[in-house]
């Protein structure tokens, strides 16, 4: 198959690079303005996408709904106007260069997720429902009816995605796309993948619901877009950019078994009169007070303090071109163990890190004329960590100092930059880039300095592809590109060919395919910096000398069907995927000496992941939204597990499905209901055995869960512009928990699965103005 790949996205290269006709020729452009309003309350909608059908020209509407596009090739186009939550509409305009035309319209409202404009999949402009490569999106609305803090808590509910915890200690969590480790899955910030090594560990938690405004999610390799590690998929998180001129100050409580969990945030956003600048600015800060499920004296999750602040700005000294900036600051403070009144080094167990990161990007974009535009941009994030990882063994002059060893720090710096332009031709959409990305990962966490980390990682990428569109109705549409990477611990060039079809053979049916590529690189990776280990023990993780890297083919292949019937809207999804992985990374336990619990990565023979999604949403009534969605998959090793004797794969549940019903009763009060399954899966475990130096190796069975959230939001409008938001909730309502956590000192932090909170009460208040 890789092979097939290469040809084709050689051969279709060179054929849509031919000059023709006109390849330069760009007469100028005309100008289509108008406005958008809601059907039923005929108010002006702001955020509307209208764009012209299979290019990536478009603008969104302001807050009274109007919107200007310039620089609109002449000819006839088909406009269409798209907003989340809405029905999607059409208007078909011939234009003349110079030409002002005016093109109103009017939306119905449909399934909340249909009518986003994604980027994720292609690196350009989509409508979810008319994306070549699947992409799926969790927009702000539904973000803010989970009641969501952080990016782990938004990712929830969502089919495919499982966000877990990996450490009853300090609450390091991970998020599998399709079953597969966190480590297989690239998450990206507007596109760039600047979420670094250390960031990987705490990241989900550390990232706050202020500066989210949708996810997108494309599950299956990624790599011939956005390099190493997109294997089981990406995670693109869109930041917000300022809309409306507002404040908004959000308190959320909660109570988890009387323990507390508090966050304040608050956003601002300013644009100017004609629309040429606006600013966003958020802060948000979050308590949390230890929890002890079962009362051992040693955490389930870990004490937490986090502020972050951050703005966007963006600035548009030309009518067709932009500078975007934004920058963020994050500090935390997470400890977990026993003792928590006493110093991290006179605990029996601590696991403590002190997190300041710096991340933000600047870049400019521009439309210089009717078919080409391109963009520049860089971006960083700066990491540094103080931590203690260990405990004090007792209290003899050696054992307290040697509990002083067990401090360390760690710094990784991320930068990258790019550019990347894209030119339409005919039917033909031309994508090409290049990125270059530096990654420096100091580590002194480890006690024994045999083990500290001293490495900088640079990659360099190039990628090219073609979106290209035709038939009677342009219903069927291709995506073929490639990318090749030269990466510093690899000594020849990777290439990620990748080809997605995708055709409409009726009015709301849509029928995609993909066989799409990735690959990861030998590397440290978020796990190595992570030192959780048994009685307070350091667990390392290094690579073998010989690693090499991963590389996986998946293909996918699924039926959609978006309309309605008998007037309802409706959305029904299946969707069959199959991965194979060679060279795949394991991890095997070397030795336990003294406080150092070693273990290696090393490649197996190869692995294999196959499976079925299904999604299906319904308006029964304008007021009532129902969505769920199951997913069934398979996971093997070529070769059974050198420790545990398995070809399964470690941790990956089997079946998990979620389901939501949001009941809009009234303008003033919504009710939202929500539920999650988890599966079985194989989670490894480790037991200390007396007169053993070395801890037995055991396979457990985890237990099946059913986690159910129930929440009310009511709104009151109060005067002046001023309103209120008052939400009430609770999450996990049947306190679905792992029941067979280990205890003391000498259990395992790592055996945890499961649901990553009890039940959880909850109040909110939110006002604007």
């Amino acid at each position: 198959m890789y092979i097939l790949l290469r040809f084709v996205f050689t051969l279709g290269m060179i054929c849509v690079l031919i000059p023709g006709p006109g390849l330069y020729a760009d007469p100028g452009g005309a100008v289509i303005e108008g406005r958008v309003l809601d059907a039923g309350t005929k108010r002006p909608l702001p955020s509307v996408n209208v764009v012209i059908v299979h290019s990536n020209v478009g603008a969104a509407t302001d807050q009274n709904g109007y919107y200007r596009i310039s620089n609109v090739p002449p000819g006839t186009v088909r406009l269409e106007a798209t907003m989340i939550g809405y029905q999607r509409a059409h208007r078909v305009v011939s234009t003349e260069p110079g030409e002002l035309l005016t093109a109103d319209f009017v939306l119905e409202s449909t399934v909340l997720e249909m009518g986003a404009v994604v980027v994720t999949g292609t690196a350009t402009p989509h409508l979810t429902e008319d994306t070549p490569v699947r992409t799926e999106v969790i927009p702000r609305r539904l973000i803010e009816r989970k009641q969501a803090i952080n990016l782990a808590d938004a990712l929830e509910f969502h089919t495919g995605v499982q966000v877990e915890n990996t450490c009853q200690n300090c609450n390091a969590s991970q998020v599998r796309i399709l079953g597969m480790d966190g480590k297989y899955s690239q998450i990206l910030i507007d596109g760039d993948p600047v979420m670094g090594s250390l960031t990987g560990v705490y990241g989900l938690e550390q990232l706050p619901e202020e500066m989210v405004d949708q996810i997108e999610i494309v599950k299956g390799g990624g790599s011939s877009l956005y390099g190493g590690g997109a294997i089981a998929g990406v995670i693109n998180v869109i930041t917000r950019r300022p809309l409306v001129n507002q404040v908004r100050i959000k308190f959320t409580g909660q109570s988890m078994g009387g323990e507390f969990d508090q966050h304040v945030g608050a956003v601002a956003e300013r644009v100017n009169r004609t629309g040429s600048s606006g600013a966003y600015v958020f802060g948000s800060f979050r308590k949390r007070n230890p929890y002890d499920r079962n009362k051992d004296g040693f955490s389930e999750l870990a004490a937490l303090n986090n502020g972050s602040m951050g703005f966007k700005w963006y600035y548009k000294p030309l009518e067709n071109g932009e500078l975007l900036t934004s920058f963020h600051r994050i500090h935390e403070d997470r400890r977990g163990g026993s003792q928590f009144d006493l110093p991290v080094h006179d605990a029996e167990i601590a696991e403590w890190t002190e997190h300041r990161r710096s991340g933000g990007s600047i870049r400019w974009s521009q439309r210089p004329g009717t078919r080409f535009d391109y963009r520049a941009f860089y971006s960083f994030s700066l990491e540094n960590r103080k931590s203690y990882y260990g405990g004090r063994a007792g209290d003899s002059p050696e054992e307290r100092l040697e509990a002083l060893s067990y401090y360390g720090r760690t710094e990784n710096p991320l930068q990258i930059g790019g550019v990347q332009a894209n030119y339409q031709l005919r039917g033909h959409l031309l994508t090409a880039g290049a990125q270059y990305t530096r990654d420096r990962v100091r580590d002194e966490t480890a006690a024994e300095t045999v083990y500290h980390l001293n490495k900088t990682y640079t990659n360099t990428g190039f990628f090219l592809q073609d979106n290209l569109h035709f038939g009677s109705r342009n219903e069927i549409e291709f995506v073929l590109g490639g990318r090749i990477d030269s990466h510093s611990e690899l000594t020849r060039w990777i290439f990620s060919p990748r080809m997605n079809a995708k055709w409409n053979p009726a009015e709301g049916f849509t029928l995609r395919a993909s066989a799409t590529t990735g690959f990861k690189p030998p590397q440290t990776y978020d796990e190595d910096l992570h030192l959780c280990g048994l009685e307070g023990d350091q667990r390392i993780i290094r690579n073998a000398a010989d690693l090499r890297e991963e590389r996986s083919h998946t293909l996918s292949a699924g039926l959609e069907y978006l309309g309605t019937l008998n007037k309802i809207p409706v959305m029904a999804s299946v969707t069959v995927f199959k991965t194979r992985i060679r060279d795949s990374f394991t991890e095997r336990f070397v030795s336990r000496e003294g406080g150092t619990e070693r273990w290696e990565r090393v490649n197996s023979d190869g692995a294999g992941v196959k499976g079925v999604e299904w999604d299906w949403g319904v308006r029964p009534l304008p007021a009532v939204e129902i969505r769920s969605g199951f997913t069934w998959i398979q996971g093997r090793f070529d070769s059974p597990h050198e420790d545990f004797h398995t070809r399964h794969f470690l941790r990956m549940p089997d079946l998990t499905g979620n389901i939501r019903c949001t009941v809009t009763a009234s303008d003033r009060l919504e009710v939202f209901l929500a539920g999650g399954y988890l599966g079985e899966a194989d989670v490894p475990r480790q037991v200390i055995v007396k007169e053993q130096d070395d801890p037995e190796l055991r396979l457990e069975r985890g237990a099946r869960f059913f986690q159910c959230d129930a929440g009310v939001i009511f709104r009151l409008p109060i005067d002046n512009g001023l309103n209120a938001r008052i939400s009430a909730g609770v999450r996990n309502l049947t306190d679905a928990y792992q029941k067979d956590l280990d205890w003391g000192p000498e259990r395992d932090p790592a055996y945890v699965y499961g649901p990553t909170r009890p039940r959880t009460f909850y109040f909110g208040l939110e006002t604007a103005f």
